[in-house]
C-alpha cells in the first residue's frame, strides 16, 4: 500500500531552504516520488505553514527508511535551521 511523508512548515530562510533543497534528494531513495511542493498553502484549520511537501512512497516502511537514512539525517538539519513552526508525518495511503 502507497504511504506518504506530508511536510508543513514556514520558510525563514530562503537561501538555507535552497540549500537544503539542493541537497535533500536521499528523502526520494526507496521510490519516493514528490507529489506536491507547494508555496502558498492556504492554512483552514489549526496554524498551518504557507510551504506544503508530499512525497510518495511505494509502503510506509520505504518511508521511514528514507527519513531515518544516514545520508538524509545528514541534511534535514538544514532544513530545521531554514524553516519555522514545521511538521511532518508519515502515513499511509487509503484502499
Amino acid at each position: 500500500m502507497a504511504a506518504y511523508l506530508i511536510g508543513n512548515y514556514n520558510v525563514t530562510d530562503l537561501d538555507g531552504y535552497r540549500e537544503y533543497q539542493q541537497n535533500s534528494s536521499p528523502i526520494l531513495d526507496g521510490g519516493g516520488k514528490l507529489l506536491v511542493l507547494d508555496k502558498a498553502s492556504e492554512g483552514k484549520e489549526g496554524e498551518a505553514g504557507h510551504m506544503t511537501v508530499v512525497i510518495e512512497y511505494p509502503t510506509k516502511e520505504a518511508a521511514v527508511a528514507a527519513y531515518e537514512s544516514e545520508s538524509y539525517q545528514s541534511v534535514v538539519g538544514m532544513r530545521h535551521k531554514a524553516t519555522a513552526n514545521g511538521r511532518l508525518v508519515i502515513v499511509d495511503g487509503f484502499g
